[in-house]
């Protein structure tokens, strides 16, 4: 089995700075959606749909961020991850992202504009590879990260994991 370093160096895959993990983008449409097309809380036009490689090894995690748009989430190799979803209303859930349907694992797993998201290798992994489709397509600009406090105040039931997903 390849380790996270060769993951890494054969999928030419860079750090994260703003989330964790390590990831390269492979697709970027080139057609565009016009602002005036998309909800207001754009701030201008956007790529139809992006996509990456996401890696996470042990030393690291998806911090609890949210984004404008829709995000598909592919499982393709290694460990599984457990992703945390918080919900506007104030509900939340934990999905576990893998291969091995007989367990409960998803292969994939979404998550709609808006929602907060996190995700750590489970206990013990050594790592995953995954893929996320954004539609309309990423940007910078539509990027929040989560903020402790204010995340452990709307979520309680979610301490545990807004703890370890969040920066102190």
């Amino acid at each position: 089995m390849l380790t996270a370093r060769q993951i890494i160096e054969r999928l030419q895959l860079e750090p994260l700075t703003i989330e964790g993990g390590f990831f390269r983008e492979t697709y970027r449409s080139t057609q565009r959606l016009r602002a005036i097309a998309l909800p207001p809380e754009y701030s201008g036009e956007r790529n139809v749909s992006t996509a990456i490689y996401y890696l996470l090894a042990p030393d690291t995690f998806s911090v609890i961020h949210r984004v404008r748009s829709d995000e598909v989430f592919h499982f393709y190799a290694g460990d599984p991850v457990e992703m945390l979803q918080l919900w506007p209303e104030g509900d939340g859930r934990i999905v576990t992202i893998g291969n091995d349907l007989a367990a409960g694992r998803e292969p994939q797993a979404v998550v709609p504009a808006g929602v907060w998201q996190g995700c750590r290798l489970m206990r013990g992994g050594e790592w995953a590879l995954m893929g996320c489709t954004v539609a309309p397509g990423f940007d910078y600009a539509d990027y929040t990260s989560g903020h402790r406090a204010k995340l452990l105040a709307e979520y309680p039931n979610f301490a545990e994991v807004i703890a370890a997903l969040t920066a102190g």
